[in-house]
């Protein structure tokens, strides 16, 4: 008679999903910002139309430094940020 534990079963892990990490801002001139992910690293036009806020506060370009997490809503144009929220230092 052969009895079977769970613990000397064969364990299965479960395959994770990918750590996927919020773009992050890499370089900011006076009209420009490059973001990058994981994957891609896209530099993207700021105009005097782009709305800016930091840490939930409306800022301007100044204000938006490397290392800090953002989110980017393009414009109509894909290569002019229209709206950009940082958050950080």
């Amino acid at each position: 008679m052969v009895v079977v534990s769970p613990s000397f079963a064969g364990s299965r892990k479960k395959a994770s999903a990918p750590v996927q990490h919020p773009p992050v801002i890499s370089s900011v001139t006076a009209t420009s910002i490059t973001v990058a992910d994981d994957k891609v690293t896209k530099t993207l036009t700021i105009t005097q139309f782009t709305e800016i806020n930091v840490n939930g506060r409306k800022a301007v370009v100044a204000d938006l430094k490397p290392g800090m997490t953002v989110s980017v809503t393009l414009d109509t144009d894909p290569s002019r940020a229209s709206r950009i929220n940082a958050t950080g230092k």
